[in-house]
């Protein structure tokens, strides 16, 4: 039996979500590498309608770095991350240390 032909990550179903949010190839395939944060991610995508959201590549970047970081927490509740996507949205949120929690004070 012949083995497969490896699959190309840019054709995989959830790369091309993360891309039509405004994630270049290169970052979308690696955003999809972490089961858990690609998770995150796609549900962020789906429940703010990120995809028509016309993000630019900094703010999915933004939007991508939250994720991460949902994924590793314990528990953030939806009142919580509507603040923060909506902070990333507005401009607001400009940098990942920001989207993190390390330097974010409430403006």
């Amino acid at each position: 039996m012949a083995p497969k032909p490896p699959v190309e990550p840019s054709s995989d179903p959830m790369v091309i979500l993360f891309k039509s949010m405004g994630l270049p190839k290169s970052k979308a395939v690696e955003a999809n590498k972490n089961p858990k944060s690609a998770g995150a991610l796609k549900d962020l995508i789906e429940k703010y309608n990120l995809v028509t959201a016309g993000l630019d590549e900094k703010r999915a970047v933004l939007v991508t770095a939250f994720a991460g970081n949902l994924s590793k927490a314990v528990a953030v509740g939806e009142d919580e991350k509507s603040f923060v996507v909506a902070d990333i949205l507005d401009g607001k949120l400009k940098s990942v240390d920001q989207v993190s929690g390390e330097c974010y004070t409430p403006g």
